[in-house]
């Protein structure tokens, strides 16, 4: 195998905790609230690092309510 080809951009897999905060607009402590409240997933872990994988976010994400709309028993 030879060298690996960087010319080309790399798709981010993965995030640390300050990286999601900046890619979804709110502090480091909202993303941990967020975490806690179940609004985003768990990172993964491997050794002393934590990495949030870019789908799952995105996957919680959708799944967050529209501005204005209230969900069924809410209200």
């Amino acid at each position: 195998m030879g060298e690996a080809d960087f010319s080309r951009p790399i798709p981010r897999l993965g995030l640390n905790r300050a990286e999601v905060a900046v890619a979804i607009g709110v502090s480091v402590g909202t993303v941990d609230q967020m975490v806690e409240e179940g609004f985003l997933p768990r990172p993964k872990k491997w050794h002393t690092r934590k990495v949030w994988l870019v789908p799952e976010i995105v996957a919680a994400m959708a799944g967050w309510p529209e501005d204005g709309i209230l969900k069924q028993g809410e209200g």
